[in-house]
């Protein structure tokens, strides 16, 4: 991933980028964007992860706070919310992106050359 991705129409990260740096993700994102055509030909990267809502409170922020802990602590990576993934798309080249948020805490997103 950080060398090259083959060649396709669509490049599938399912939960994978929280694993790793803010710096690693854009590396990963641009050798993904390589790989699709344009987005008037198709192309786009479909990202399943963790997008964190903000609340201040609760057990659902609790339990984000000590995934992201966690994360920090074995893998280097961390949960983000719409804004940090938007930041890595913008740095990674990508113009757009979507966010369908139908997996509980897993979201969807669509992302585009």
């Amino acid at each position: 991933m950080f060398k090259s991705v083959p060649p396709a129409q669509a490049v599938l990260i399912k939960l994978v980028l929280h694993h790793w740096s803010d710096d690693d993700c854009v590396k990963i994102l641009t050798q993904c964007k390589k790989a699709i055509p344009w987005r008037e030909e198709g192309g786009k990267v479909i990202v399943i992860d963790i997008v964190v809502v903000d609340s201040s409170s609760g057990p659902t922020h609790e339990a984000e706070l000590l995934v992201d802990v966690a994360m920090m602590v074995s893998t280097n990576g961390r949960q983000r919310d719409e804004t940090d993934w938007s930041e890595l798309f913008t740095k990674a080249g990508f113009s757009d992106y979507k966010i369908v948020k139908k997996l509980g805490a897993r979201c969807v997103i669509e992302v585009y050359p």
